[in-house]
């Protein structure tokens, strides 16, 4: 075996020398029973613009907060785990052609696997935090996220009006796909300044929703001593700091998602 033959037609997986083999389900990876729980507000874009790589522009300066519980993920023999994740609308403006899509800022998840392949194979800037279940009380729904016993952030929604059939078609059209960028930044070995690789990335979701309600909420970041919370500080801090104008409209999903790694890629 020689794990450093680029051509021998197989992916691996960290430990290289166990895992290896054709992408799984060829890059197809359906979840299925997924609910979303999402809050967006508008922000000052010159504050935003300094976490956005240039190769982007920022279409709106709006930052999404979602909240995602996802079962049945087929990739990981039917189990489940939740995110929530920080993006901002953005064109990649660095190719050929310009491509519209959501840029991840940070994205949170409670279970060691899908941060592990997602940050090394995808780019996504994956974190762990504990992420209790939503609650819903009536129409009111909460999530909350934490490290070490530290509640960092909190949501409060309230469930407003149904999507109508056509509302839910039209966000159902073209597979109801959400294009995620990245930065898949891999550090050198050792004490030693630049990276190993530094590349934007393009990795799209297909989704189906079966109910969509519009929400109103709130969000409440409430940022630790870096003494208590080193490692992740920095992000909290900096998502806390960006200027809150006003809410708009948010949304409480119900679906199924697809992961398609099968079209992710590198970007010029």
């Amino acid at each position: 075996m020689r794990i450093s033959d680029r051509d021998d037609g197989l992916t691996r997986r960290m430990p290289a020398h166990f895992l290896q083999g054709s992408p799984y389900g060829g890059g197809v990876c359906p979840y299925d029973d997924c609910t979303t729980l999402e809050i967006r507000y508008l922000t000052d874009e010159h504050k935003l613009r300094q976490y956005v790589p240039e190769e982007f522009s920022i279409t709106r300066p709006l930052v999404m907060i979602m909240y995602e519980k996802c079962s049945g993920v087929q990739w990981m023999g039917g189990s489940q785990y939740s995110l929530i994740t920080a993006s901002v609308p953005v064109q990649y403006i660095a190719g050929k052609e310009p491509i519209n899509g959501i840029y991840r800022l940070v994205l949170w998840e409670d279970k060691c696997e899908p941060i592990i392949g997602g940050r090394e194979e995808a780019g996504m800037p994956k974190i762990f935090a504990d992420i209790p279940e939503y609650r819903r009380t009536s129409d009111s729904l909460s999530v909350n996220a934490s490290h070490e016993g530290r509640t960092f952030l909190e949501m409060e929604l309230a469930i407003g009006q149904d999507y109508s059939a056509d509302e839910l078609a039209t966000l159902n059209a073209d597979n109801g796909r959400v294009v995620q960028f990245g930065w898949r930044y891999i550090p050198k070995v050792g004490p030693f300044p630049g990276a190993s690789l530094s590349e934007a990335t393009y990795y799209p979701v297909d989704n189906e929703f079966s109910s969509v309600s519009m929400c109103s909420g709130t969000v409440k970041w409430t940022v630790p001593l870096l003494r208590q919370h080193p490692t992740q500080y920095a992000i909290i801090a900096a998502l806390a700091a960006l200027p809150l104008k006003n809410y708009q409209s948010g949304s409480f999903r119900k679906g199924t998602s697809t992961m398609r790694m099968d079209l992710a890629r590198s970007l010029p």
